[in-house]
């Protein structure tokens, strides 16, 4: 299996989870117009870390707005994959914990770098009507490069919008980590303990 590094995907990636941040306030909200608003706010406030805030409250703010909309508990479970069966709900707890943690902590660090990025919402091919899963898409330029990144979006049952996964540049992360894991498992000879002790997500 190729091996390829997470870090740049992730500090691509960061912002644009970060963009999320209000949609537990939208519960009924078009996830488009959404992430547009939320765009812009989040960037007006990465903008106004890098003259000088303090990091520990900037970190405070991210990991206080990602809790709330991404589906943490929801991908920590398909990244384990077979394991999550075999695991105790102790290990289940700590995996997903390690997993919001590690991210949220590689998102603080990225999302500063691309603050002065030009961001643009690929509007919708219809509306979301009923629909319980849509993907957003967004183009980022960045020093020369173009990303394009997919965000699924998914509806809970309290009409909450919780991202769920997503794919950039081609990359699906959600995918990478699972094989990521699955790697670590047979390194480890199943050791559930192990695989959470060594996890890391920027070394996909």
């Amino acid at each position: 299996m190729t091996r390829f590094s997470l870090q740049k995907p992730l500090q691509v990636a960061v912002v644009f989870f970060m963009f999320m941040s209000l949609l537990a306030r939208a519960e009924s909200a078009d996830p488009y117009q959404v992430v547009d608003d939320v765009t812009n706010k989040l960037i007006s406030a990465a903008q106004e870390h890098n003259k000088g805030g303090d990091k520990a409250t900037f970190d405070a703010q991210v990991m206080a707005a990602l809790e709330p909309v991404v589906a943490f508990d929801y991908i920590a479970r398909v990244v384990m994959g077979n394991y999550y069966g075999k695991a105790t709900d102790e290990q289940k707890r700590a995996f997903a914990d390690k997993f919001q943690s590690d991210l949220v902590n590689t998102y603080a660090k990225g999302i500063a770098t691309y603050a002065d990025s030009n961001i643009q919402l690929t509007p919708a091919s219809e509306p979301a009507g009923d629909a319980r899963r849509v993907t957003v898409e967004q183009q980022v330029s960045h020093e020369g490069s173009t990303h394009k990144l997919s965000y699924t979006m998914g509806k809970n049952r309290e009409d909450q919008w919780k991202l769920i996964n997503v794919v950039l540049n081609g990359v699906n992360l959600g995918r990478s980590f699972s094989s990521q894991f699955e790697q670590l498992a047979n390194k480890y000879n199943g050791d559930i303990d192990r695989v959470i002790s060594h996890w890391d997500s920027s070394e996909g």
